[in-house]
């Protein structure tokens, strides 16, 4: 558990930072989620974390993001490393998806000197719906989207696709937070 709670304090200690987050983000995609490892049909929480240098996210099911022993927290709470490359409602064109993830690749470095400043600043967690995936390996590709709130900054975004090629709009940066009890890890860092 202390690896977790380090990893997300070097997270906190450079998302205000332009310059370090640039870096970190430079040719990364996204990341590999194995929704198999978690309960089915229960939202996740992918909480953003540097560990060893580098950038990934620490992957928990709302049902275990509870406050419990440490080492059950641990043990169900999933490294995602970021990767370089490819390796129902909720469903999205894949020319919308392609828009956002060519959003992300073509103004990330512009986005993070902007959402910094902003009153939240860049995010600490995505929150996934599951409802209507499986339980199988996808790819969280990093985007930006349109957003009404700000529409001056685009909103930070995950489109997970899957072997099929099939793209999935489930995803929510946080903060703010929808309702910040449920992400009890932000309590230990």
């Amino acid at each position: 558990m202390e690896e977790i709670i380090t990893s997300l304090q070097h997270w906190e200690a450079v998302r205000n930072n332009p310059d370090a987050l640039t870096e970190l983000f430079m040719i990364k995609l996204g990341f590999e989620l194995d929704l198999s490892l978690f309960p089915e049909k229960k939202p996740l929480h992918a909480y953003a974390a540097v560990k060893d240098g580098e950038l990934g996210f620490y992957v928990i099911s709302e049902a275990n993001d509870v406050d419990s022993p440490r080492e059950i927290i641990s043990a169900n709470c999933y490294w995602c490393p970021c990767i370089h490359e490819l390796g129902g409602e909720q469903e999205i064109p894949a020319a919308e998806a392609e828009l956002r993830i060519n959003s992300w690749r073509d103004t990330f470095q512009d986005w993070i000197h902007q959402v910094v400043t902003t009153p939240f600043g860049i995010y600490k967690t995505f929150h996934i719906p599951t409802t209507d995936l499986q339980p199988q390996n996808y790819v969280a590709l990093f985007a930006l989207k349109n957003d009404v709130l700000t529409p001056d900054i685009k909103a930070a975004d995950l489109v997970l696709t899957n072997s099929a090629g099939i793209f999935y709009d489930t995803v929510t940066s946080e903060p703010p937070y929808r309702n910040p009890d449920n992400y009890y890890i932000l309590n230990l860092i």
